[in-house]
């Protein structure tokens, strides 16, 4: 199973533990297989460049008016290309600070800063930049349900699933992988994709609620997706000891009842081809008899 990267957006770094002075991690890039490369920010402005592991210690820092390196530049570059991109938005610094907040706590001097928030998510998913609205929730939010994080919810579902998945992962959102059962008929693969990152991981409940959703989402006519969601949930209770497929398969019957005009046997004829997965699922409901 693949180590999740980790993320230290919005992390504040104290370089000298007798002062107070803190820098911001507002930049970063994974660095495969086991490295991270950051910018750290005082206020808004970059001033050093760090190399970090997976744990977040430093293995090599520097301040940017001291030395340049080849990592360093960049860096720099990046961020500078994301920076000028930034710049063009509609975003003030009190709209950031009011995008901290919760909708009915928000002042919402900018009628539109919902949606210039969320054209922002946009474009950093599309991109797959770090994003500066994370690294500012990170550092100083203390609402989940902040404009900021509203909507980016409102972002995940209309972007591309695979680029959204990519952005979840990265910046490890990790409690938003269930809202990406909303792509799964037409990003059929994170039926698969979201298992392999999170079953053996710190978060495999996560994994629960996105088959969970998945199933409720998934068109009832698409074989593969509806085949795929099954094994996975078996895969799930191979490992857990647990009985999600059960559970899956109520969903799905349940829709299929709703939903259609087919017996639930009949669907399931029709749309598990798979042999083990047939018997499984036959021994499973002669069980509930």
């Amino acid at each position: 199973m693949p180590t999740l990267q980790p993320s230290f957006l919005g992390k504040k770094v104290f370089i000298d533990k007798t002062s107070h002075r803190n820098y911001t991690i507002k930049y970063e890039r994974f660095v495969p297989p086991r490295k991270i490369h950051a910018l750290l920010f005082e206020q808004d402005v970059p001033v050093i460049f760090a190399v970090l592991d997976k744990d977040g210690r430093f293995l090599d820092s520097f301040f940017l008016s001291n030395k340049t390196t080849a990592d360093s530049a960049e860096a720099m570059e990046e961020y500078k290309k994301i920076a000028e991109r930034k710049a063009k938005h509609k975003v003030t610094q009190d709209d950031l600070h009011d995008a901290l907040k919760p909708e009915k706590e928000a002042k919402m001097k900018n009628k539109n800063i919902k949606k210039h928030l969320k054209d922002e998510h946009l474009e950093d998913i599309k991109h797959q930049w770090p994003s500066r609205l994370i690294s500012l929730q990170n550092a100083d939010g203390e609402a989940d349900n902040s404009l900021i994080m509203e909507t980016l919810k409102e972002a995940i579902e209309e972007a591309n699933g695979q680029k959204a998945y990519d952005f979840i992962l990265s910046h490890r959102l990790d409690q938003l992988i269930p809202m990406l059962s909303q792509h799964v008929t037409s990003t059929p693969e994170l039926i698969r994709t979201v298992p392999d990152s999170y079953l053996s991981s710190d978060h495999p409940e996560v994994v629960y609620q996105f088959l969970l959703n998945a199933a409720e989402h998934v068109d009832l006519q698409q074989r593969g997706g509806v085949e795929m969601i099954l094994r996975q949930g078996e895969r799930v209770d191979l490992v857990h000891h647990d009985n999600l497929m059960k559970r899956l398969l109520t969903v799905l019957m349940k829709r299929v009842k709703e939903e259609t005009d087919l017996k639930p046997t009949a669907w399931l004829s029709k749309s598990v081809h798979d042999k083990d997965l047939r018997s499984s699922i036959s021994s499973m409901l002669k069980e509930k008899k």
